[in-house]
């Protein structure tokens, strides 16, 4: 086992949103688009994408703009709430807190594909992933298990999938991530106690593989 100071950010593809054209934003905070342009908290956004000519546009107060096939949204602070929510989300009312890029990838086929990826960092990832892999009521020792597990898993993806367009899915072929919900104090502590703590093999950073299916043996 290991304790270090892991607070990189992690680039989470938000694959559950699936194959979306349109995807409705509110900006909750200070943020800005990658061109420059302020946006205004509570303002709400419209991303349009084409999976045929790759286009991504977004529509600001009635008018579209063509947005090639690359912008993001970008975070000024990490204090207080800062986050996007997002309609289609399985969690609409839950923020992403941290920068979201929308990026247009063509594929084998000459469609195109729209990763939709939230860039957060560790320990507020890990915020909206213990509530959803083991939830509040859990015994804390449980649930700081559960964060080292988590967390550790994810540096592990982080530096096999560095070259790649995110590290890990906001499913269970990764990891359950929503956002930050709130009500989940005890899941928020025992993220907080283990800060930085993962588990090591050697040099190597543990296989920690786990399972919320009570049926299965681990």
């Amino acid at each position: 086992s290991a304790s270090a100071t892991l607070d990189g950010m992690v680039r989470v593809y938000l694959s559950s949103l699936g194959s979306p054209t349109t995807l409705t934003l509110t900006v909750a905070g200070s943020y800005s688009l990658s061109t420059g342009d302020s946006l205004t908290s509570g303002e709400t956004l419209t991303v349009g994408f084409s999976s045929s000519t790759g286009a991504i546009t977004l529509t600001r107060n009635g008018v579209k703009t063509n947005m090639g096939t690359y912008f993001a949204l970008k975070r000024h602070s990490a204090s207080g709430t800062n986050g996007i929510k997002i309609t289609q989300a399985r969690k609409p009312g839950n923020p992403y807190p941290g920068d979201i890029s929308f990026q247009s990838v063509q594929l084998s086929g000459g469609t195109y594909k729209l990763y939709t990826v939230a860039h957060v960092y560790i320990e507020d990832y890990l915020y909206g992933v213990v509530p959803y892999e083991m939830g509040n009521s859990a015994p804390a020792e449980a649930l700081k298990a559960q964060a080292v597990a988590a967390r550790t898993y994810t540096v592990r993806m982080m530096n096999a999938r560095s070259y790649g367009y995110y590290d890990v899915v906001d499913t269970t072929g990764d990891q359950t991530y929503n956002g930050t919900p709130t009500g989940y104090d005890a899941c928020e502590a025992a993220v907080n106690a283990t800060k930085g703590v993962v588990l090591k093999n050697g040099s190597s950073y543990t296989a920690t593989y786990y399972s919320a299916d009570r049926k299965s043996v681990v």
